[in-house]
């Protein structure tokens, strides 16, 4: 479904991948460990074709980054959930109108969008919170709700940037917990992280990266 094969990527001076070789195989749980600055969230944006490797090729699904188009690239996103660290939700907007953003643009009728908008939020527990504004929302509600909207669109992979990195232990093992079931209901995901003690708690495949290197 997603593979990496020989992924080079330089940023001006700064060599950040080298050689990498993985793949992500359908329904699979894959952790991205390794310390700041190992390019564990450039692999995640390659995935997302947000950038092209220098050398080597990305698969991801019917997408070839030798072969995409800007005109494909749309397509390929509609079929990923992205989850960031800092949740980059919409604060002028409340919590319905964050996750029905995406919907908006692909043509989905409003009935539709309500219904797909309430499941995913009932999904993530926050269904009474669907008109509160963003800044009224704690930190762990505010990662639900961006989890809310990657999965609105029923992707076939979660890409997750460090989605615990500014939670309190509590909120983040629950994040976890809830990462956990999306994955048993059949989603992929693949997650960047540091964080040791959370993803042995976790049963997922671990790649670790190192200085752009993958390691035993």
């Amino acid at each position: 479904m997603i593979q990496l094969t020989d992924v080079w990527y330089r940023y001006g001076n700064h060599q950040i991948l080298c050689g990498i070789q993985m793949q992500v195989r359908p329904g699979e749980l894959v952790f991205l460990m390794g310390p700041s600055g190992a390019g564990k969230s450039t692999i995640l944006r390659l995935v997302h074709m947000e950038l092209l490797p220098d050398r080597g090729r990305v698969i991801v699904s019917d997408y070839d980054s030798d072969t995409i188009t800007s005109g494909d690239i749309p397509m390929l996103r509609r079929k990923i959930g992205v989850v960031f660290q800092d949740f980059k939700l919409l604060e002028d907007r409340d919590v319905y109108d964050n996750v029905s953003y995406a919907l908006f643009a692909t043509g989905v009728s409003r009935r539709k969008i309500k219904k797909k908008v309430f499941q995913v939020l009932a999904e993530v527990g926050l269904s009474h919170k669907r008109y509160a504004m963003v800044p009224e929302l704690s930190g762990g509600e505010k990662q639900r709700i961006a989890l809310a909207r990657a999965l609105v669109n029923e992707p076939f992979v979660l890409l997750a940037d460090e989605p615990t990195g500014n939670l309190d232990s509590e909120n983040a093992a629950e994040i976890m917990k809830l990462l956990q079931r999306i994955n048993r209901r059949g989603t992929a995901i693949l997650m960047a992280t540091h964080n040791e003690d959370l993803v042995q708690k976790v049963s997922g495949r671990i790649v670790r990266i190192r200085e752009g290197k993958m390691t035993a």
